[in-house]
This record gives structure tokens, sequence and C-alpha cells, in this order.
């Protein structure tokens, strides 16, 4: 072969060399122009934040464009957090049935302990109509027995033997509470008030104001634990006298409730 040839056979490939170098580049060129072209796509698109209900959601600053993800940074703090959770113990159109040893606190002659027992019926979470009714005994304090034997009677003493009465329970608070390192216990706080009779020891039945607190505590979604809190008032007239007097009793009660029917939702 001649050396014109070989020459010539040299050239030939050094052209198609640095023509292949200069068609990839395109190539790259037009890879990286994509890659490009979808970045500014993707970072033109708003970016929309959906909340959860019960949550706050931190807003962009005034003025402020949300233009992609790293505008993210951008954004608030958050003012408040706010998880809402479905109540554990379910009650709207169940019945609960309760009952409880109570104990008066402010009798200062007379011990007096008995049963509290009560029906209600839930028309929602928060609010239900309860029937309440108290039992009592009483037995003498040492007070009273030295009062006895200084020739002192009590007959003129006023002490409730028994209520009944028709309460409407408002329920606006429920959470959690851990017991020390044990589980932690779903609890409803509530507060109620009604109207009702109040049988005494003077043989009448005196009309009477209930007002009341207290917690139950979810054991399961048909049993709690509960505790109460009453105080009940009324006007009597002792005995001689003519003359009518307030008197007002507190009881506290510690027991179980029941509700029926069985839950069939949450």
């Amino acid at each position: 072969m001649s050396r014109h040839h070989i020459l010539k056979s040299i050239s030939c490939v050094v052209a198609l060399l640095v023509a292949s170098s200069a068609f990839a580049q395109e190539g790259v060129d037009d890879i990286e122009g994509l890659f490009n072209k979808d970045e500014q796509q993707q970072n033109s698109v708003d970016v929309k934040v959906r909340p959860d209900e019960g949550a706050k959601v931190p807003a962009a600053p005034s003025g402020a464009e949300m233009k992609g993800i790293s505008d993210l940074g951008k954004l608030s703090e958050f003012d408040d957090i706010a998880v809402i959770q479905k109540r554990y113990l379910p009650k709207t159109g169940r019945f609960e049935a309760y009952i409880a040893p109570s104990l008066v606190l402010n009798d200062a002659f007379f011990s007096e302990y008995g049963v509290n027992a009560r029906i209600n019926y839930s028309f929602s979470e928060r609010y239900c109509l309860e029937l309440p009714f108290f039992f009592l005994t009483s037995s003498t304090r040492d007070v009273t027995e030295g009062l006895y034997k200084r020739g002192v009677t009590t007959t003129s003493f006023v002490t409730p033997k028994s209520y009944y009465g028709l309460d409407f329970r408002w329920t606006p608070v429920y959470g959690k509470m851990a017991f020390g390192q044990g589980k932690i216990v779903p609890f409803d706080l509530y507060f109620s008030a009604g109207v009702g009779l109040t049988s005494t020891t003077q043989g009448a039945n005196e009309a009477s104001l209930h007002l009341g607190t207290g917690q139950i505590f979810a054991r399961t979604k048909s049993t709690a634990y509960r505790w109460d809190f009453s105080w009940n008032m009324f006007t009597a007239q002792p005995q001689p006298t003519s003359s009518r007097s307030f008197y007002n009793t507190l009881f506290i009660s510690v027991g179980m409730s029941f509700l029926f029917p069985e839950a069939t939702y949450r």
C-alpha cells in the first residue's frame, strides 16, 4: 500500500473520531437539558399540604410563595399541635348503672353511710339524664353519746335517711391518666345538677337541690370505676321548733359502673 493511501486512511479515522465525540457531547447536553427542564417544572409546581383533622399546619410567611420542596424550610414553626382522639368508653345511646358505698362527710353528731345507686341514659357523649338514689343509715358519734349522758336529747337533729331525684349530667372533659408505671387509663370528668326529695329523721320529705361532680375511669367498653362527690341542700323544720332551717349534706361515693347495651361502634 502506498504512503498516500495510508495517510488518507488515518485522516478518515481521525475525522470519524472527532465526529463521534461531538455527537456524544451533543447527546449529553440534550440529556442534561431534559433533566433541567423536569427540575424546573417540579419547582414551579405549588406544594399543597393537606392537614389532618385536629392539627394546625404551619403557614408560609406573609407574601411568600412556595415553589418547591426546598421552600418548606421557610415555613414558620408549628404554633400548636392538637390531637383529638375518640373516647375509649362510648356512651351515646347507652344506659349506665352505678352502685357504690357512700359516706356523709359533714355530720358532726352522727356517722352516716349507705348506698349510692344510679341509672342514666346518654343522649350524646356529653349529655345524659340520671336518676340518683341514696339510702343511708347512721350511728352516734362519741360527742353524741356524751350528750346523752348529760341528759341532752337529739330529737331536734335533722339528718337525711334517703334521697332520690333527677339530674342533668354534663361531661366536658375527657383524657388519659397514668398511675405510676402502670397502664394509661382513659377517664371522663363530669358535673351534674338536679332536684329531688330528701327523707329525714323528722319523718318529712323535703324538696332538695343536688349538685355533683366526679370521674369515670374506663376499665373496658362496658365497665368502669367511678367516684362521685355530691352536695344536697334542703330546708327542714326541726321539732319542736316552728321555724325552718337550712341543711346541707356532702356525700362521697366510690364504686363501679356498668354500661349496656354492648357498644357496636368505635
